[in-house]
This record gives C-alpha cells, sequence and structure tokens, in this order.
C-alpha cells in the first residue's frame, strides 16, 4: 500500500506541475489574443495576426490546469474552520478529515465514470470541438485519467488519515492499558 501511494503522489504532483505549465501558457495565449486583436484594431484592420481558438484553448487550459492541480492538492488545500475544531481532540479531527476526503475519492471516481460514457459517446460520434476541430474524444479521455487520478488518490490519502487516526485511538488505549497495569501491579488501584 505504502508503494501504491508513492506512485499516486508521484504522479499527482507530477500533474501539479504541468497544470502551472498549463496555467502559464493559458496566460500566454490570452496576452497574445488580446495584443493581435489591438494590433489589428488600431491599423484599421491592415495588419491582421489575429487566430481562430483563443478561446476555446484558453476553456481547455482551464479544465486540464484545474483537473491536473486537485489530485496534488486534495491533502494540503483543505480549509479548517477553527470555530467548529478548535474544541474537538486531534483523533477526531483526523477521523473527520479522512472521511471528507473519502468523499473527494468518490467525486473523483463518479466524474471520472461520467466522463468515460462522454468519451465513448464521442468516440462513436466523432464529435470535435467547434473552432479548433479538436476531437472530443481525445480530451475526455485527458479528462476521464486526471479524474480517475484525482478518486485514487483521495482514497489513498482518505484511507491513510482513517488508518492513522484508529491507530492514534489504539496506541492511547494502548498506553491507557499499560498505564494502569503497572498501577495494578504496584498496588495502587485494586
Amino acid at each position: 500500500m505504502r508503494m501504491l501511494t508513492q506512485v499516486v503522489d508521484s504522479i499527482a504532483l507530477w500533474m501539479h506541475r504541468l497544470s502551472g505549465l498549463l496555467l502559464i501558457l493559458m496566460m500566454a495565449v490570452v496576452v497574445v489574443d488580446v495584443a493581435t486583436r489591438s494590433l489589428y484594431a488600431i491599423s484599421d484592420g491592415r495588419v491582421d495576426l489575429t487566430f481562430l481558438g483563443g478561446i476555446e484553448l484558453v476553456s481547455f487550459g482551464l479544465l486540464f490546469c484545474i483537473l491536473f492541480a486537485l489530485p496534488h492538492c486534495v491533502d494540503k488545500g483543505q480549509v479548517v474552520v477553527d470555530l467548529f475544531t478548535q474544541n474537538i481532540s486531534k483523533v477526531t479531527q483526523k477521523l473527520v478529515s479522512g472521511i471528507y476526503i473519502l468523499g473527494f475519492s468518490a467525486l473523483g471516481l463518479a466524474m471520472s465514470g461520467r466522463f468515460f460514457h462522454a468519451y465513448e459517446s464521442a468516440l462513436t460520434t466523432q464529435e470535435t470541438s467547434q473552432d479548433l476541430l479538436l476531437p472530443l474524444a481525445d480530451i475526455y479521455l485527458v479528462v476521464v485519467v486526471a479524474t480517475f487520478c484525482l478518486g485514487l488518490r483521495s482514497l489513498l490519502v482518505g484511507i491513510n488519515g482513517l488508518i492513522s487516526a484508529v491507530s492514534a485511538v489504539w496506541h492511547a488505549d494502548g498506553y491507557r492499558s499499560a498505564k494502569i497495569n503497572a498501577q495494578v501491579q504496584e498496588g495502587e488501584v485494586l
């Protein structure tokens, strides 16, 4: 299980880095698109360097940027409201966090299944994007992989969180039992 977790963690880290690169490329597309449209307007149409598909590139870039960043951030980017958690023990916080992250697993795996159906449909119909005529089946397949990684990493992180919470309870119970046994042996508790 530890080796699987390490492999999935390293894949999620590489996806996170790719997400950062996509964000930079997406910003570059926006800058170039705005600059070429401005140049076209300033020159009254004499200089036309505009290109089709800028909006599609940005929308697909945003989709992949978010989906590639989520698997790595699932255990790091959760907002904890101290007002609700300040009076809860650490063990209970770990249990709640583990269950909460298992919800992300269900979400990621459900999205993966739904996009797999969309992939099959787009493969059958040979559907393409509007401006760039990119095959949507290929795009949906990348989305399936990204959402499956989200579901798998969330599942592993949630299970590890629950295991650490349960082991903390067991260690605490073991410590208490050892302390009581020591007291009984010394004759303090009868």
